[in-house]
């Protein structure tokens, strides 16, 4: 699992649990933080993910390579993993990249379709990232499209992975992953409810106070 925030705070908070094996940033995450993406960047990176996932910015592939060689001159002392926008120029600057570079950790992301996912994967994307409450809420089927996806890759022999993002519930999480994706990227409040469930939280609860009470008799 990854985890979808830029929030030190909460970073620190659940890696010690050890199912998160990175982070996944956005422009848009760390737009609405108001700080400069230096520091920002920084800051997630001293909480040592095993990842950090940071998206190129560009319209062109020039753009996007330029993007590549400021993000790559930081020294942030953390693996960093690319994310790259799943349409014609992405894809252009995903194939140059892996020609020259191909130990490059790639995600396809603003995956909305099936074919985008089919072509991320013909490019050389190391995981796709498919926008379920996105799809859903302009009446995409994300799951169809996550099991058309996994479809072509598995009859491929392709090694490129299936990430699930854009979640608003825990149900959403389950579902895609039960359609065939093999991993999430999971906003903070999601995971929140995925490992501290309020029923199991209440028993717990109770047999640690009966546990204590036990040196009683």
């Amino acid at each position: 699992m990854f985890l979808d925030t830029v929030n030190p705070d909460e970073i620190k908070n659940y890696l010690p649990t050890g199912v998160i094996k990175g982070v996944t940033s956005n422009p848009t995450l760390l737009w609405k933080e108001k700080k400069a993406v230096d520091k920002q960047l920084e800051e997630i990176a001293a909480c040592q993910p095993d990842m950090l996932f940071v998206q190129l910015v560009g319209e062109t592939v020039d753009e996007l390579a330029a993007s590549y060689e400021e993000l790559k001159n930081r020294e942030l002392g953390v693996t960093i993993g690319l994310k790259i926008n799943m349409n014609q120029v992405g894809l252009e600057f995903v194939h140059q990249l892996k020609t020259q570079k191909v130990e490059e950790k790639i995600l396809g992301t603003a995956i909305y379709s099936a074919e985008q996912g089919i072509l991320g994967t013909l490019a050389g994307c190391d995981y796709l990232a498919p926008y379920i409450n996105r799809m859903s809420n302009v009446n995409i089927d994300p799951y169809h499209v996550i099991k058309q996806i996994r479809e072509f890759i598995d009859s491929r022999e392709a090694s490129t992975q299936i990430m699930g993002a854009s979640f608003k519930n825990i149900k959403q999480v389950l579902d895609a992953l039960s359609a065939g994706a093999h991993t999430a990227t999971i906003p903070a409040d999601v995971f929140e409810g995925m490992v501290n469930n309020p029923l199991a939280t209440d028993a717990i609860h109770v047999f640690n106070t009966h546990g204590k009470e036990l040196s009683q008799f």
